[in-house]
């Protein structure tokens, strides 16, 4: 009786010894991204990164001296983070002023550091007016996205037009300000190159871990069968 007891007390002692580390585990676990981060670091493991790929279509309307609407396609590589996102944006659309039946192409690229920040970026466009007329342009943009919308505020310089003189030059804004909004059509996920191939790892040693199981019991129940 008296071993029976002595048994419970050194039991209750070593559980209650082991709540301390469980609690302080759990703390770790159980909190933001920037405590696994911390965890990580303290177990000498590397923090683990999480991308988000997508592509969408975007619709915009641009005012400057000339109005135009805007129709592409845009995609986003973006690094979720508590600590220090970003995001980078390649975007391919036209451009249409109906009141002069002036076409433009544009392609530019831009990136956004933090969560309330500014994205910063660049274009090169071109602008005909499907006769001889035509003109290109090269320049850096501002803006403000959020919600899907992105205020874009930018500057063409853009080369003469070699007809000007015989008609009117291709109507295209030095200056303008646009307003967009993403429709995501494809969307993403994926760890960072690190973590991908120690997860490869982790299931080729959980498939031969199964081979091998299924091998041991194939050769017992083989064994067994000699017997009989």
């Amino acid at each position: 009786m008296h071993t029976f007891l002595i048994r419970i007390v050194v039991c209750s002692l070593l559980v209650l010894g082991t709540l301390p580390a469980t609690a302080q585990m759990e703390a770790y676990t159980l909190t933001d991204a920037g405590s696994y981060a911390a965890y990580s670091s303290t177990a000498g493991l590397p923090p683990r990164k999480l991308f988000q790929r997508n592509t969408g279509m975007i619709l915009g309307w641009q005012r400057g001296r000339y109005s135009f609407i805007e129709l592409g396609v845009e995609a986003h590589w973006r690094k979720i983070s508590l600590v220090k996102p970003h995001i980078i944006g390649a975007t391919a659309n036209l451009e249409y002023n109906f009141g002069n039946n002036v076409l433009g192409y544009k392609a530019g690229a831009w990136m956004k550091r933090g969560r309330i920040n500014l994205t910063y970026g660049a274009n090169i466009s071109y602008y005909t007016n499907f006769k001889e007329g035509h003109r290109f342009g090269i320049g850096p943009s501002v803006g403000f996205r959020l919600l899907g919308f992105h205020l874009v505020n930018g500057i063409n310089i853009l080369t003469a037009d070699k007809f000007a003189k015989t008609e009117h030059p291709v109507a295209a804004n030095p200056l303008y300000v646009s307003l967009r909004y993403y429709f995501p059509v494809q969307n993403r996920f994926v760890w960072d190159r690190q973590t991908r191939q120690r997860k490869k790892e982790r299931q080729k040693a959980r498939e031969e871990r199964r081979e091998k199981g299924e091998g041991g019991i194939f050769r017992i129940f083989k064994k067994k069968s000699e017997k009989q």
